[in-house]
């Protein structure tokens, strides 16, 4: 029993730490989470780029089913930031709809992965395998969670009623195509 309380109270005092680093993520509401990923992403002014990214590759359909997902999304501040520093590829990534499924389905896994699962994963230098079929890195600097060591999760559990979304400070491109 002693044991049982203090791995909650190591889960609790994680996520409790990494959403002090973080921004606070839309209030959730039973409302909310009636709602699937694409349509909680829609009404996110943050993930506009996100989301007209997946309706253009034909991804909107699919992250409206019945999941679970978890959908690592790219802040529109990500997107902004790939088009300056990395012009090339933001080129070819929104105009190749091949390659822009492949980037977009890297920004997802097929089951529902919270902040605080993620960060456990994390204290062991795990991974996991997205949709696309790549692996992502995490890993915690300090009390914050990131992804393949660059992009960090800044608005954690956005929760929707087929999985959960967490905003990115960066896009991830996957190792097969960087």
């Amino acid at each position: 029993m002693k044991a049982r309380i203090a791995v909650l109270l190591a889960i609790v005092t994680g996520t409790a730490a990494f959403a002090a680093t973080a921004p606070a993520a839309p209030a959730e509401s039973s409302a909310a989470t009636a709602k699937n990923c694409v349509v909680v992403a829609s009404s996110n002014r943050n993930f506009s780029t996100l989301v007209a990214l997946v309706k253009q590759a034909g991804l909107a359909k699919t992250l409206s089913g019945k999941g679970p997902f978890t959908i690592m999304a790219p802040t529109n501040a990500a997107f902004a930031k790939l088009k300056k520093t990395a012009p090339d590829t933001y080129k070819a990534v929104t105009t190749d709809k091949a390659l822009l499924t492949k980037v977009l389905t890297y920004h997802v896994i097929g089951a529902k992965v919270p902040a605080a699962a993620a960060i456990a994963v994390a204290k062991k230098n795990g991974s996991v395998k997205t949709v696309e079929g790549e692996k992502i890195k995490l890993s915690l600097k300090g009390a914050s969670l990131f992804l393949n060591g660059n992009a960090k999760v800044i608005a954690p559990d956005v929760r929707c009623s087929n999985g959960i979304i967490h905003g990115l400070n960066n896009v991830l491109v996957p190792p097969s195509i960087a």
